[in-house]
């Protein structure tokens, strides 16, 4: 049965602004994959944008003074701007990172500061994070975009607005592996239902990798099927805010050999992040991939 709703009026969020370019790439950049850009921006605005975070169904503007806005369905539980505001880390006072960065004397970070001067990290939930870094191995974000809304329109929760959420962990556990092949997963059709398997059965509870040590953290990802070193720490960048991580990627590689002359290793690249940029490093890498994949470099 469809159901009825319809889309509020935007309001505006106080406390949190954003250059156009760096809206774009915080909600579309490969941080999270849940987010469609509307066809048209509404009258008054830059970019508009139509998703899901958590169980939340959203619409989320930028004027033209940088102001954030948001819309929500009339079917949707109130307390979204809380919510949202939340979810993109509005919290965090980013200027202390970036002058930490800026004191390392480093050239390209000061560059690429100065591209993304209000650049941010998600604040996802853990198991989305999960669920859809699992979903984008050897995958382009559109296709991974696409992974994630068919796995939500089958098994996951109503969100409001005509959207579903990322699935739970025993919704995915109990599906049959045919249901997430037609989902276009391929190959990661059973490593999600494995590990989703592998998490309710151990009772773990990803809000905890926001807390336990870093390497404790990143040994029980990659116990799970499908998550090797960059996947685990894409998950805890930008699903468990640890700023630690520091996710080596095609893109981060390019960059690393090329600016830095650094060992087409990762686990060497890794080591070089952390020794460069310290407790900043995955701000740092956010940074550098935004920039190196746009071409800005």
């Amino acid at each position: 049965m469809q159901r009825r709703f319809e889309w509020l009026p935007f309001e505006r969020l106080d406390g949190i602004f954003f250059e156009e370019r760096d809206f774009r790439e915080t909600l579309d950049g490969g941080q999270a994959f849940t987010w469609v850009e509307l066809g048209a921006a509404p009258p008054g605005f830059a970019a508009a944008y139509e998703g899901v975070f958590g169980k939340t169904a959203l619409r989320a503007a930028l004027d033209g003074a940088g102001r954030v806005h948001i819309s929500r369905p009339s079917d949707a539980p109130e307390g979204a701007a809380e919510k949202f505001l939340e979810y993109m880390d509005a919290g965090t006072d980013y200027a202390p990172i970036r002058a930490a960065l800026l004191k390392t004397g480093d050239a390209n970070i000061a560059k690429a500061l100065k591209i993304w001067p209000t650049l941010r990290i998600l604040r996802q939930s853990p198991a989305e994070a999960i669920v859809c870094f699992i979903c984008s191995s050897s995958k382009r974000i559109v296709q991974i975009k696409q992974c994630v809304a068919l796995l939500s329109e089958k098994l996951g929760e109503y969100a409001g607005g005509g959207r579903r959420a990322p699935p739970s962990f025993g919704a995915i556990a109990a599906a049959p592996l045919e249901t997430l092949r037609e989902c276009k997963l391929g190959f990661r059709a059973r490593y999600l239902k494995e590990s989703a398997e592998k998490i309710v059965s151990d009772g773990f509870d990803p809000d905890s990798l926001r807390k336990i040590p870093y390497a404790e953290a990143k040994k029980y990802l990659t116990s799970l099927s499908g998550i090797g070193d960059k996947v685990a720490d894409c998950i805890l960048l930008f699903g468990a805010s640890r700023f630690e991580a520091f996710p080596v990627d095609t893109w981060i590689k390019q960059a690393m050999t090329g600016l830095y002359s650094t060992p087409q290793n990762a686990d060497k690249i890794r080591e070089f992040a952390a020794a460069r940029f310290g407790r900043h490093a995955g701000f740092a890498q956010q940074l550098i991939f935004a920039a190196i994949r746009k071409n800005l470099f």
